[in-house]
């Protein structure tokens, strides 16, 4: 709904216009712009005084004479439609004054708008015209009391000079609007609300663009007056964006190399520079309007801001599948050894110091990093794990480092961040760093100094926040006085040290570690509660554990699939123990040759294609994301990919 304001100084002026009004909406020989719905409001007022403090809340104003005049010098955003005083309303007033006081001389005192041409009526109205122009309400009571002084007996004006003329003793007759004047104003306003409200809908929608940008943006025009400043801007500055517009940009932002910039005739890109105590990146272009410049537009942005906001991207996009899932809780033991390596781990987690994890093969070093960085104040970051024998060197150096388009033959277009750059703002797990070549170990070294990386085939450094967890299951030390291992990069990284027991050093937990793995594989394989026997138990515990946790827990996954019942006794463990000895895969994708008997071969085909189904189902409701469908069947991305492989599970990624 569009809405017009006409303000009326008399009663049978409010009257007529809205007979008119109504009459306006009724003309079927209309434009496109009158089809809008349009509603009146009406405000009474004789004179430009009432309206001193009033708001208007609509789309355009129509008023007359000096009122209408008045209300254009405020600073108010509503367009102002003027009524005129039209010819045929001032023959009116001239023989209505005429009739009534047989006068021949007669005062004509209004706005120039409405005395404009008034004295070449005379002729045709056989009457001595004199016009007075008035250019406020405050010189009504001078000119008309000069009038009068004059002797001229007849004042015909609005509805304060009759006022005061009728107070003098003159002969006053008052300036009516008729009904061709009305319509023609109504036609006008329409047109002009119509595209009042357009042009507003258009900057209510760059404004809301621009208060919502990240960025600060002032535009000045060519007279240095600001004519934008957005939300970010008044942030970032600290300057109220009310107070700003309208005012000369000198008188709002101090003298500084800030204001320099606008100053200024050049474009500037990507400068920096300092404001009080912060540092700003900023862009200054001109706005070139038919060749000429009107003006200028300054967008900024803090710097700490946007090392935030590069945070928070990569926190979003980055860590995705760079998770830590696993806490101290996930520790399983009641051992003197594994609850002291928990305290030590916990005491280091809260510090941003290197940490080397020690432990053999299959003792938990990657459990350990995860539940570190999930208790340390690096949470919320990124958890990027990297196994450094997985990759050959040059592999393991694009991966670790990130390269740019066009590094080397292969290289992906736009280049690709590197691990320690998704690690940013939190940690980095480089496991089997004992592996890494003497080119790598340097490189790893400038990192752990400088703070800072290089892509491959790029010359610009990148800092990055990131705290380092390396592992190994070799001596270092002994590395170090045989030459294959740097010794600066080694005091780097040994900075915190956590020793990982064996598990045949506690053999105390064993129990709770089984009773856990074997109710996680029954899950897993959707079979009913499976029990194991203390004997069975014993058995294990008896057993010396090259492999550790991990060797544990493919010992426990066997004894699930090849459960016949719902009880695991000490045979069966002795069974899966024997075939273990001779070197057999712990999968479930093992030949048959595995299995002592035609039955178990079949079994386990049955229980193959159960865990094909699920894993099939799994990566379906997750879209093909192997990290979701691993999530959900509660096993780690690379565990899933290995099964994938196995079973033959195509990759629809």
């Amino acid at each position: 709904m569009i809405k017009i304001t006409a303000i009326a100084p008399y009663e049978d002026f409010a009257n007529l216009f809205v007979e008119i009004f109504e009459k306006h909406n009724q003309n079927i020989y209309k434009p496109e712009y009158e089809n809008e719905d349009y509603e009146l409001e009406i405000i009474m007022a004789p004179g430009s005084i009432e309206l001193k403090n009033m708001k208007f809340n609509s789309d355009v104003i129509v008023a007359r004479g000096g009122i209408a005049y008045h209300l254009r010098q405020r600073e108010n955003f509503v367009p102002v439609v003027e009524l005129p005083v039209a010819g045929n309303d001032l023959i009116h007033a001239l023989y209505e004054s005429k009739q009534r006081f047989g006068c021949k001389e007669v005062a004509i005192i209004g706005p120039t708008n409405m005395i404009m041409g008034a004295e070449g009526l005379s002729h045709i109205v056989g009457m001595d015209i004199k016009t007075f122009m008035l250019a406020n309400e405050s010189d009504i009571e001078e000119i008309v009391s000069r009038v009068v002084a004059q002797g001229i007996h007849t004042i015909i004006g609005g509805v304060k000079t009759c006022a005061y003329g009728s107070a003098l003793g003159a002969n006053t007759v008052f300036i009516k609007s008729g009904s061709e004047s009305i319509w023609q104003a109504i036609t006008e306003a329409k047109r002009v609300a119509y595209i009042s409200r357009r042009e507003q809908e258009k900057a209510q929608r760059y404004k809301t663009i621009i208060d919502y940008a990240y960025e600060g943006v002032i535009a000045i025009d060519n007279q240095n007056r600001i004519s934008v400043f957005n939300a970010a801007a008044q942030k970032t500055l600290s300057i109220n964006a009310e107070n700003a517009v309208g005012k000369n940009i000198e008188n709002i932002i101090p003298n500084s190399k800030f204001r320099d910039l606008l100053s200024s005739d050049r474009k500037h890109l990507d400068e920096i520079i300092q404001y009080n105590d912060i540092q700003l990146a900023i862009n200054k272009v001109p706005i070139i309007l038919k060749g000429e410049n009107v003006g200028d537009v300054l967008t900024f942005q803090d710097i700490t801001r946007i090392q935030e906001m590069e945070g928070k991207i990569r926190e979003k996009i980055y860590t995705r599948g760079h998770i830590a899932k696993h806490t101290f809780k996930d520790i399983i033991g009641e051992s003197q050894k594994i609850k002291m390596a928990i305290q030590t781990a916990k005491k280091f987690s809260q510090v941003d110091s290197n940490i080397l994890i020690v432990g053999e093969t299959g003792t938990g070093k990657e459990l350990f990093a995860q539940s570190i960085h999930n208790y340390s104040p690096r949470k919320r970051g990124p958890f990027v794990a990297v196994n450094c024998a997985a990759l050959p060197e040059n592999l393991l150096e694009s991966e670790l480092f990130g390269y740019v388009e066009g590094a080397f033959t292969g290289a992906v277009k736009g280049g690709k961040p590197g691990f320690f750059e998704l690690a940013h703002k939190g940690t980095i797990f480089l496991d089997e760093i004992s592996e890494i070549s003497p080119k790598l170990q340097g490189r790893l070294l400038r990192v752990l100094q400088e703070k800072e990386i290089r892509r491959i085939g790029h010359d610009r450094v990148i800092p990055v926040d990131v705290r380092v967890i390396s592992a190994t299951n070799k001596d270092l030390n002994m590395l170090v006085q045989m030459g294959k291992f740097r010794e600066d990069l080694y005091y780097r990284l040994d900075v915190l040290k956590i020793s990982l027991p064996p598990l045949r050093e506690r053999k105390e937990d064993i129990s709770f570690i089984v009773h856990s793995f074997i109710k996680k594989h029954q899950q897993y394989f959707g079979k009913e509660d499976i029990h194991i026997t203390n004997e069975a138990v014993e058995a294990l515990r008896s057993y010396d554990w090259p492999g550790n946790i991990r060797q544990l827990n493919n010992i426990c996954e066997r004894l699930v699939v090849l459960s016949q019942s719902d009880i695991i006794d000490k045979k069966n463990v002795e069974d899966v123990l024997s075939n273990n000895n001779s070197n057999t895969e712990l999968f479930i994708s093992s030949s048959a040759s595995d299995f002592s008997s035609d039955s178990n071969y079949s079994y386990i085909k049955e229980l193959k294609e159960i865990e094909r189904n699920k894993i099939k189902d799994a990566l379906e409701k997750a879209g093909y994301n192997k990290s979701r469908a691993a999530k959900r069947l509660g096993i780690n991305r690379t565990t899933l990919w290995r099964r994938m492989k196995e079973l033959n599970i195509e990759d629809l990624r």
